[in-house]
């Protein structure tokens, strides 16, 4: 009998959706023009380093957003001369949390794919900003 209800419980924690993890999948897409972007994405806890994505390709990862740290999710990007940075997934935004959420870059800026949307055009969401460098030239 207690072999019974053991299995009786273990197959009610499997069919039941609520005890399963909750993953949300991330997409940041390459469709400028020209050149390779730069991107650096991070939460609290978790860093993944400045990756080059090149162009037409993505960088994709998937976490479980109800853990520690991981609520918010932002991406500073680099292009030449040219820089940009934002949040990518938030819980506490409507727009950019759930389970797929997905930006493409090109040449205007980030643009979020909302899946709402019949078409799924992408939506423009973030410029970029032209970084100027200053020099300072010395002679003798």
């Amino acid at each position: 009998m207690r072999k019974l209800v053991l299995a009786a419980l273990a197959i009610l924690i499997v069919e039941n959706p609520s005890s399963q993890a909750y993953y949300a999948n991330v997409h940041v897409q390459n469709a400028l023009s020209v050149d390779r972007l730069i991107a650096h994405c991070q939460s609290k806890d978790e860093d993944l380093s400045a990756q080059v994505i090149e162009e037409g390709s993505s960088l994709y990862w998937r976490f479980d957003p109800t853990a520690l740290g991981k609520a918010q999710v932002w991406c500073n990007l680099a292009v030449q001369d040219k820089r940009l940075s934002f949040t990518v997934y938030d819980v506490t935004n409507h727009e950019i949390r759930g389970d797929e959420v997905r930006w493409v870059v090109r040449d205007d800026g980030a643009h979020l794919v909302l899946f709402g949307n019949v078409a799924e055009e992408p939506v423009a969401r973030q410029k970029w900003r032209r970084i100027v460098f200053a020099t300072t030239l010395t002679g003798n």
